[in-house]
């Protein structure tokens, strides 16, 4: 009875020191601005005035606040995550932990975003032929979980991305001016290489490149695919690791096809590069920024000096690791990302008469969203 009454102590004088301690150490420690394990800004100490404390936002922006600048953060997210996942959980913040700790994120199809970004779409490419007789693609990019559902735990919800893909295709069909490319089969064909990252959304540059191969119909073998194709890191954590933040998972490997990079970059409009490829970003979390120097809101590549024909990109991310090879085809490459740039798009195609063709190419789960709207 002694020691369950001293128990019962030390239990409750190690939550009432809990409960009040990590608030003042809170206050007290130096606010951080933006936790790069998990991709997040974090909430910064709410502003106290009689409006904020009348409508109880306060209160509120305090609550994320001492949430967000708890210490040691991380840790402890990563000790209650692994707490939940030997309990049985397998689902955090809509990624799945498959068979062999693959990440996959879920997949709900959104018709209504999808009909609105293909309708912006269709009235860009229109207005581009109409004006410079441009011939556009979208080329749209399944995620992973299109291809391991097989790995995914019993009670996971996923829509079929064929079906999205095939939706995408005939709502586009009946138009001149814009046609279709998804590398759905040829990555399926695929799948066994290593074509994605496990704990990051993006595709690898592997299986960009055998989509672009396959987009431009150009006969290869896989002992082509693996020529020039190095390692540059070993230790990437994505935007999948930071959802979940399980110890036991592995960091991806990076690799980049060195063929591709020594093209001239000008990103921005202030910053110029002799490479494609920024080995400063190996060293930082998100190393995925090694291709094409970051994520531009619009860059101009120098492609092959021999082409005068030229390009222009409208972009998600997927498409950093896919652009260095349009070097081939290409004088010039122009890339704009309609997230961060709202170009004008009459004067620039007045100004670069010798664009040709446009591509579109985004993720599925751009589309998915409020993306082009």
């Amino acid at each position: 009875m002694k020691n369950k009454n001293l128990l019962q102590f030390i239990t409750i004088t190690f939550f009432l020191t809990f409960i009040f301690s990590v608030p003042i150490i809170t206050l007290f420690t130096e606010d951080k601005k933006i936790s790069e394990i998990e991709n997040k800004i974090l909430t910064q100490l709410p502003i106290i005035s009689f409006e904020n404390i009348y409508n109880k936002r306060f209160m509120k922006n305090l609550d994320n606040y001492t949430s967000d600048q708890f210490p040691l953060r991380s840790d402890f997210i990563k000790f209650k995550n692994t707490y939940s996942y030997i309990i049985g959980q397998r689902e955090f913040r809509d990624i799945y932990v498959g068979k062999n700790n693959r990440l996959m994120e879920k997949y709900e199809f959104n018709k209504e975003a999808v009909d609105e970004n293909i309708s912006n779409i269709l009235k860009i490419s229109s207005y581009m032929y109409e004006k410079q007789n441009i011939q556009s693609k979208l080329m749209v990019i399944p995620t992973s979980i299109a291809f391991y559902k097989d790995n995914l735990p019993s009670f996971a919800i996923s829509d079929n991305q064929k079906y999205s893909l095939n939706y995408i295709n005939n709502g586009v069909l009946n138009y001149n001016y814009l046609s279709f490319y998804t590398p759905y089969n040829i990555l399926n064909k695929n799948k066994d290489k290593y074509i994605y990252y496990n704990t990051d959304h993006h595709w690898t540059q592997l299986g960009a490149y055998i989509s672009y191969l396959d987009m431009f119909n150009y006969k290869y073998d896989n002992k082509m695919l693996f020529n020039n194709y190095n390692k540059v890191s070993n230790d990437f954590y994505g935007t999948y690791y930071s959802k979940v933040l399980l110890p036991m998972i592995n960091g991806d490997s990076i690799y980049s096809y060195s063929n591709f990079n020594n093209f001239k970059i000008e990103i921005d409009f202030n910053k110029t590069y002799n490479t494609l490829y920024d080995n400063n970003k190996l060293n930082i979390k998100n190393k995925y920024q090694y291709f094409l120097h970051g994520d531009p809101a619009f860059a101009i590549i120098y492609g092959d000096k021999n082409k005068s024909n030229e390009i222009i990109v409208f972009k998600d991310s997927y498409a950093h690791n896919f652009i260095p090879f349009l070097t081939n085809n290409y004088g010039k490459i122009h890339i704009v990302d309609p997230r961060y740039y709202n170009i004008d798009l009459e004067d620039y195609l007045n100004k670069n008469p010798n664009i040709t063709d446009a591509l579109f190419i985004n993720n599925l789960q751009s589309l998915n969203s409020n993306f082009y709207n």
